[in-house]
């Protein structure tokens, strides 16, 4: 346990393959059901010959489909990713890895803020040896975090979380020794290589054990390992990137009171940033989902649906709708309405330091705004472009929704700019998804009417709603799939059976 800080668990759901074959499969809207916060993907190289543009097109619809509602993305970079023959953990294979670690953060790092790299390197997998020796993935985590993080240190957009790699832990085996292995491969530093400890948790797997098994076989791994931890100097939070248990193992009714006990668990302790549920749906012979293999919902869903509800952070926003001009003229004045949900747990007080803000690109927000805000005297205000706010005429209770509305300035030129904004609790942090539109801006000899203003009314604004990053940096990020390979796969349905 932590005695000198506590950080807040919110709950999260393992999505599985989401691009196979080349097709991306969207279940965002499925997912939403369960009302989880964030969602782990994993990057997987798939059909693809490279991370290619295809590639990267595929995925961003994956991304921007859950940040679309709300949902944030907590990214897995495994073995999965890297295009190479050269043997797993050789030098070429690290250099491969962390070529492939460093363009997927490269590309998502605006809208995805933390990243899980090498999946359960400690799997024997049937063998008797660690899949990945604990001196090589300290080597590929080292090699790793330089080149996406020191490499890039003045620039904040990348200085986003790099989590160590999930250890698979289980009834009596903690993986302690494996991580202890990977500290004493770096030797004694000021800093290590990693933002948080990735850990996966299958405990108390059997139909014959209780509640009460649960939580004491988790509570006794990560304590082991949190003193590996500890005694290297160090206050990562645990990422617990995976927990769960079979239904066809231990029934519905007992799936949906592990997952209560569990993640209260977890929850409890202050050092775990993350909870995510293995997995969204049953896949062949494995009975883990919340949904079962024809989609079925199985109450472990309404069970994960009511652990996010009740554990969301104090301040959270969903973007509903942004309705823009779909046109301007140069010069002319218009207006942005930003419909916004809280999603949080407090209420947003009008008078309060809660407002929308002009959006400043990443790390603060996926776009950034380029159009002049112009407040009403008393509504807000604006210094520049991305430093501009509006503030609630009214007080947002959890769960409602306000239009704030932005009146705003074409600029003088024409061209197509960036409309983008976020919810924020000025000098502290801002939250929730991020709200864009594209304005045309045509010349102003364009103005039919001759009046200088906007000959256009405003519309909904044609796919601009996309999901924020998290503040991130300090390890403790709320921004959170993972498609098994097939081995582990084949391995979880005989050891973890019960």
């Amino acid at each position: 346990m932590l005695a000198c800080w506590v950080i807040a668990t919110t709950a999260g759901l393992d999505v599985g393959q989401v691009v196979q074959h080349g097709a991306v499969r969207d279940d965002s809207a499925l997912v939403a059901t369960t009302d989880v916060d964030w969602v782990r993907v994993n990057f997987r190289l798939d059909d693809f010959p490279a991370l290619d543009d295809a590639w990267f097109a595929a995925y961003d619809q994956v991304v921007d489909a859950y940040l679309a509602r709300g949902i944030a993305v907590y990214g897995l970079v495994n073995d999965e990713a890297v295009a190479t023959a050269a043997p797993l953990g050789s030098a070429d294979w690290i250099a491969a890895y962390v070529e492939a670690a460093t363009a997927i953060v490269d590309h998502f790092k605006d809208r995805v803020r933390v990243y899980e790299l090498v999946n359960e390197p400690n799997d024997y997998a049937g063998g008797t040896s660690a899949r990945l020796p604990a001196a090589q993935f300290a080597d590929t985590l080292a090699q790793t975090y330089a080149a996406v993080k020191t490499a890039h240190a003045d620039d904040a957009c990348w200085q986003v979380d790099l989590v160590s790699g999930p250890l698979l832990s289980f009834d009596g085996t903690s993986a302690a020794d494996y991580l202890q292995a990977t500290f004493d491969a770096w030797g004694p530093q000021a800093s290590y290589p990693l933002d948080g400890v990735g850990y996966h948790l299958y405990v108390a797997q059997g139909a014959d054990s209780s509640d009460g098994d649960v939580a004491t076989s988790m509570a006794a791994n990560l304590d082991a390992t949190r003193a590996v931890v500890a005694g290297a100097g160090g206050a990562q939070p645990f990422w617990v990137s995976e927990y769960g248990w079979r239904d066809d193992a231990v029934g519905d009714a007992d799936q949906a009171a592990r997952m209560q006990v569990g993640f209260d668990t977890l929850a409890a302790r202050g050092d775990v940033a993350a909870a995510v549920w293995f997995t969204e749906q049953d896949f062949p012979d494995n009975a883990w989902g919340v949904f079962d293999a024809a989609g079925a919902r199985r109450p472990s869903a309404d069970q994960l649906a009511a652990i996010a509800a009740a554990n969301r952070p104090a301040l959270d926003a969903r973007v509903v709708s942004v309705a823009a001009p779909a046109a301007m003229t140069a010069g002319a004045t218009g207006d942005v309405v930003v419909t916004v949900a809280n999603r949080g747990a407090t209420a947003w007080l009008a008078g309060d330091d809660i407002r929308l803000g002009a959006a400043a690109g990443c790390p603060d927000a996926t776009v950034a705004n380029v159009v002049t805000w112009q407040p009403a005297d008393g509504a807000g205000y604006a210094s520049g472009v991305a430093d501009a706010r509006v503030l609630l005429a009214s007080d947002v209770a959890p769960g409602a929704q306000v239009a704030i509305d932005v009146p705003v300035r074409a600029p003088d030129e024409p061209g197509t700019y960036e409309f983008g904004a976020r919810m924020v609790d000025d000098g502290v942090a801002w939250f929730g998804g991020t709200a864009s539109a594209a304005i045309v801006v045509a010349a102003a000899d364009g103005d039919r009417d001759g009046d200088g203003d906007s000959d256009s009314d405003s519309a909904p604004s044609g796919g601009g709603v996309v999901g924020g990053c998290s503040t991130g940096g300090d390890g403790s990020g709320a921004a959170l799939g993972l498609a098994l390979a097939a081995i582990v796969a084949r391995r979880r349905a005989t050891s973890r059976a019960g």
